[in-house]
């Protein structure tokens, strides 16, 4: 893969993996800029749930030529290899987990680092920082969830129809979204990027992934993270409240919040040089 839109001149970009304890393979995306040092911080980026990278070539274009970002990819996606012949976790516990062992094996103890995410990958994060261990100087969270709303019926597929059956339900879930979670008038990049994600989704870990989520609350944990967070929002967004997120910012002592136009905003050049700026404040 070409990562030449999530760049600038100078930049070098690393592909590879990291193995985790539970033997699961993930892979990770090292942009390196010209010029870092181990004085200077680094961002690491969890995306949503089984989303892509090309949701964040705009933002990814402003981090890297300024900071050295190692962006994951969660083990729902397609790209982890998964241990042969055992069940694989996949709850946000133990893809917190995932990100302190990434911490462990790719940033040393003495140089600073972020976070950055969206959806699930905020959530993962601020799960991270509910626990007691190494923290970051900031972390800069789009749309988070704190619990996972399945409807009825989509939790009565899961239960009932195997992994093959996902061609058949596809086309209903993609309605669903389109017609009663996303505004499609005003945000039709958003219905865009949700399909698109479906369609690449690889069914058995969807439904694993799905089952592991369905139960998850953040709400309890929220009181326990003491590290900066700053919560990014969109007005237009029906799948991430605003009123939620208002309400995360309230339980968490050293939470703030920001809330932009609409989610294509959230994924824009608009919001990557807002993070840089935020990092550049906090960094001085």
């Amino acid at each position: 893969m070409s990562y030449k839109p999530y760049i600038d001149a100078g930049v070098t970009v690393n592909e590879g993996y990291i193995t985790v304890s539970d033997g699961t393979t993930l892979k990770i995306i090292d942009f390196v800029p010209a010029g870092d040092t181990h004085e200077k911080p680094v961002v690491i980026f969890v995306a949503g749930w089984i989303s892509s990278i090309s949701g964040w070539e705009d933002v990814l274009k402003q981090l890297t030529p300024r900071y050295r970002t190692l962006y994951i990819e969660t083990r729902e996606k397609k790209s982890a290899k998964l241990p042969v012949g055992t069940s694989v976790d996949f709850s946000v516990g133990r893809m917190s987990k995932d990100i302190e062992e990434l911490l462990q094996q790719r940033v040393p103890p003495e140089r600073p680092f972020c976070f950055a995410g969206s959806s699930l990958g905020s959530t993962i994060i601020l799960d991270y920082l509910s626990r007691d261990l190494r923290q970051s100087f900031d972390a800069f969270l789009i749309a988070p969830n704190c619990e996972f709303s399945f409807p009825l019926w989509f939790l009565l597929a899961l239960r009932f129809f195997p992994p093959a059956f996902y061609t058949a339900i596809k086309p209903v879930v993609k309605w669903y979204l389109r017609e009663i979670r996303l505004d499609k008038d005003k945000e039709p990049e958003q219905v865009k990027k949700y399909e698109g994600t479906l369609d690449a989704a690889e069914p058995r870990r969807l439904k694993a992934s799905a089952w592991a989520l369905k139960d998850y609350t953040l709400w309890h944990k929220l009181s326990e993270i003491k590290a900066p967070v700053l919560i990014i929002g969109a007005e237009s967004d029906l799948l991430h409240g605003v009123k939620e997120m208002e309400r995360m910012v309230s339980l968490m002592p050293s939470a703030r919040l920001e809330i932009m136009a609409s989610n294509k905003e959230t994924h824009s050049e608009k919001a990557g040089e807002f993070i840089v700026k935020q990092i550049a404040i906090r960094r001085s």
